[in-house]
C-alpha cells in the first residue's frame, strides 16, 4: 500500500479541453499536487461496489461516498454523490434536479464520457468532462463531513480530500457542484 500526501508545487496543468486525451490515476494525482490541492492517497485491492469498499481497512480517513452516473431521456447526465449507506429515490431526485425521469448510465457511456470503468466513478472523473456534459450533484448530507473518500479514476486506490480541497479541485477544472438534499428510498 502506498500512502502519499499531495502538497507539491508548480504551475500545474490545465487539461480540461474536449480535444485532450483522458487523464488516468497518475495524471490526476500529479494534477492535484501541481495545483497544491492537499490530499492523502492509498492503494488497495480493487473494489467494485460499496459493500466491497466497506470491507477495506484504510489508513486514509474520510466519509466513504457512493457515486452514480445517471441520465435522463433528454440526454442529460448527472453525477450523483451521496453517503455510502443511502439508497436513493430516483423519482424524487429527478424532480429536485428538474428532470422527468432518471436511469443508470451504462458502463459504455461511463467510459465514453469520462474514460473510466465501472466502480471507479467519483467527482475526480469530471477532469475528463471537458465538454461539461455532466452536472455534479452532491447530497447535502455530506456537507458536514470534514473529509471525503473518493477513487482517483481507478477502483484500486482511495483519495482522502477535505471539502475545501474538493471545492478547489472543482474550481480548477471549472466544474461546479450543486449541493442539494437528495431523497432516500423508503422501505414499503
Amino acid at each position: 500500500m502506498e500512502n502519499r500526501l499531495g502538497n507539491g508545487s508548480g504551475a500545474g496543468l490545465f487539461l480540461n479541453n474536449a480535444n485532450d486525451s483522458m487523464l488516468g490515476k497518475d495524471d490526476l494525482l500529479k494534477l492535484l499536487e501541481d495545483r497544491e490541492i492537499p490530499f492523502s492517497f492509498e492503494e488497495h485491492d480493487p473494489v467494485l461496489n460499496m459493500a466491497e469498499s466497506g470491507m477495506l481497512t484504510l489508513s486514509v480517513v474520510g466519509a466513504p461516498c457512493k457515486n452514480l452516473l445517471l441520465q435522463d431521456k433528454r440526454g442529460h447526465y448527472f453525477l450523483i454523490v451521496t453517503t455510502a449507506a443511502k439508497s436513493l429515490n430516483l423519482a424524487r431526485i429527478a424532480d429536485s434536479i428538474g428532470s422527468k425521469s432518471l436511469s443508470f448510465a451504462s458502463a459504455d457511456i461511463l467510459f465514453e464520457l469520462l474514460g473510466i470503468r465501472a466502480g471507479s466513478l467519483s467527482p475526480f472523473a469530471l477532469v475528463n468532462d471537458g465538454a461539461k456534459r455532466i452536472r455534479l450533484v452532491i447530497d447535502d448530507e455530506l456537507a458536514g463531513e470534514e473529509t471525503l473518500l473518493f477513487h482517483p479514476l481507478e477502483n484500486s486506490a482511495s483519495v482522502s480530500i477535505s471539502r475545501s480541497a474538493l471545492d478547489a479541485f472543482l474550481r480548477s477544472i471549472e466544474h461546479a457542484a450543486d449541493w442539494l438534499p437528495l431523497a432516500a428510498r423508503t422501505s414499503d
